[in-house]
């Protein structure tokens, strides 16, 4: 079994709802029989794709393509990038919902505008991680 299939099984996620979720993340159009040739070792992907499949499930591409041999080690040596879009996300997931009848509308509005901050700030953490350049460039 490759590590393609077996992250995605370890993630729980089915192979349509993996392809669904993984082209809508990385604006990609991958058919099913396209992930299934990578997940029988049949069809490399491209680089570009390889680091977004990396990124989906937060291990090197080192580790995905068998270069790395345990997924704890690769896990603990995770890049500076990794950990700041990992903390955005928590962030935003920490967020109250807009939708509590107690607030009134002004506190609604802030919330709403911190969640998109926050995660515009998360789509430029995973960029920078996926192309490995350093924040001062963007």
């Amino acid at each position: 079994m490759t590590r393609f299939r077996a992250l995605r099984l370890k993630s729980g996620l089915s192979q349509t709802e993996f392809r669904r979720q993984y082209n809508e993340r990385y604006n990609r159009s991958y058919t099913a029989a396209a992930i299934s040739q990578i997940e029988h070792g049949k069809r490399m992907p491209e680089l570009g794709a390889l680091r977004d499949f990396a990124d989906f499930y937060g291990v090197s591409v080192d580790y995905l393509l068998g270069q790395k041999g345990d997924e704890q080690d690769e896990q603990a040596e995770e890049p500076a990038g990794r950990q700041i879009s990992a903390k955005l996300k928590n962030l935003v997931e920490q967020l109250p919902k807009e939708n509590q009848p107690d607030m009134d509308d002004e506190v609604k509005e802030n919330i709403g505008i911190l969640r998109n901050l926050l995660h515009q700030s998360l789509i430029l953490a995973r960029r920078v991680e996926r192309d490995e350049k350093s924040w001062f460039r963007y």
